[in-house]
């Protein structure tokens, strides 16, 4: 069984106005879409979904909290998703997107695939730098064994002394 079809909704038979749609993430969401940035997760989707003559507008609520690996230590960290998101989606000739916040949807489509934007709005939300927060007394929440070992290797790094040289070269005239 896809686990993804749960996320196709079909709009087609749908009527004129506002419908409620709700989903729990967890890991079996993020392996179905090969994101192997994120390890687990629990998260709570919400969506509201108006449905007009010749449009849609999506309001997408995304609360919960993700497993990635430290950027520095690679132990698990926990990070809190907490996102509002809103998509307007238009009907025309053929699928493309417009904006950011604008998809247009071929007429000819019955059902939208919402996985691949619930997706895109998780990752979106993840900090640039994924890393542990600082201890109490001012030191790294990472692995300590592992922040050691960095530091030991960190310091190995002598310079070759052809580089060295190349320092001392006076290209002014």
């Amino acid at each position: 069984m896809n686990y993804l079809r749960e996320f196709s909704i079909p709009y087609r038979g749908l009527s004129i106005g506002v419908h409620n749609y709700n989903w729990e993430i967890s890991h079996k969401f993020f392996e179905a879409v090969d994101n192997s940035e994120i390890d687990d997760a629990t998260i709570e989707v919400d969506l509201i979904l108006e449905k007009q003559e010749r449009m849609m507008i999506c309001n997408f609520t995304i609360n919960g909290s993700i497993i990635v690996k430290c950027d520095r230590c690679l132990d698990e960290l926990e990070l809190p998703i907490n996102s509002e998101e809103t998509l307007y989606i238009k009907f025309g000739t053929e699928s493309e997107e417009e904006a950011d916040d604008v998809l247009i949807i071929a007429e000819s489509e019955y059902q939208i695939d919402v996985s691949r934007l619930i997706n895109e709005f998780i990752t979106l939300s993840l900090p640039l730098k994924k890393v542990h927060s600082s201890g109490k007394k001012g030191g790294h929440g990472c692995n300590r064994e592992i922040i050691n070992k960095l530091e030991e290797l960190s310091g190995e790094n002598k310079v070759d002394p052809r580089w060295e040289k190349l320092k001392n070269i006076k290209l002014d005239k």
